[in-house]
């Protein structure tokens, strides 16, 4: 039994006309009345009573009637859902990001997009730093992150970057450099950096070394923490400085004065995914992305 031949009695059932039906069709009515026949043989029932002047339906053709439809319905809906699957409307994203990037409102902007596009995809979001990012990612518990992009990506992966931001010296409101509109990389020589626990390369814990080596010091490290909030209220509670993407004014915290600095360095993101043909519903969430963050 094929699909068809469901359609091919349906027809019949709502036109009780084998003439009608069949120009609904657009077959002939001989041919109609032989695909019907071969449907009733096959169940092994009749279906419709049929004489010369009148079609009507038999007990189990109202039966099968019901039956019919609702195998249409769930057919046609099966494919529409394919087809949706293999456009990228539907499915489900695992997706990384740090805080900062949550700062800058980059994630709320482009999630926003992409779901106005795509209603039907699921879109989970988990906070890790990058390190935690391309590790998930490589090992297919993370399908996209947004993390800093690495001097070289681990084998499988790849990205594409899509803002960059200035750095910035976060201080405390109290500090004597907190009268100084744009600082100088040398001025912070003596002062005590608060930095990441995680490695520097792929951290914002990186800025600190690019303002060292340009101010030509050795930066003094005051004290480590796992994430930048807890770098910030370090910062406000006097226990040193920090080198901070643009996006952290965003941030309210007391106590707390963002100042500019002469580094030629930028806090650089990237949309980092595994290499190859990615599933339909990851492939437009990252040409959604570079649509929306050109």
């Amino acid at each position: 039994m094929e699909l068809r031949h469901l359609r091919y009695f349906v027809a019949v059932a709502e036109e009780l006309h084998f003439a009608r039906a069949a120009e609904r069709l657009h077959i002939t009515p001989p041919s109609l009345t032989q695909q019907i026949q071969a449907l009733e043989a096959e169940l092994a029932a009749r279906l419709l009573h049929r004489t010369k002047r009148s079609v009507e339906l038999t007990d189990a053709g109202r039966r099968f009637l019901d039956e019919a439809r609702k195998t249409i319905r769930q057919a046609e809906h099966t494919e529409q859902v394919g087809k949706q699957a293999g456009r990228g409307e539907l499915g489900r994203i695992e997706i990384g990001y740090m805080m900062s990037t949550a700062c800058s409102g980059i994630i709320a902007k482009v999630v926003r997009k992409y779901h106005a596009e795509h209603p039907l995809v699921d879109i989970h979001l988990h906070r890790l730093e990058t390190p935690q990012q391309l590790i998930s990612i490589s090992e297919g518990r993370l399908d996209i992150g947004f993390a800093r992009p690495p001097d070289r990506y681990p084998i499988g992966l790849t990205g594409v970057q899509i803002s960059r931001q200035p750095i910035l010296i976060a201080l405390p409101e109290t500090h004597p450099l907190a009268a100084t509109e744009k600082l100088m990389c040398q001025a912070l020589a003596d002062e005590h950096f608060i930095v990441p626990t995680v490695e520097a390369e792929v951290s914002f814990g990186g800025y600190v070394l690019a303002v060292a080596t340009q101010g030509g010091f050795d930066p003094k490290i005051s004290g480590r923490a796992p994430d930048y909030m807890t770098i910030i209220s370090l910062v406000s509670a006097g226990l040193g400085i920090a080198a901070v993407p643009a996006s952290f004014v965003n941030m309210r915290i007391p106590g707390v004065c963002y100042r500019e600095v002469d580094v030629n360095h930028e806090a650089r993101l990237a949309l980092c995914y595994r290499k190859g043909d990615p599933a339909p519903a990851i492939k437009s969430f990252i040409q959604s992305v570079r649509k929306t963050m050109a």
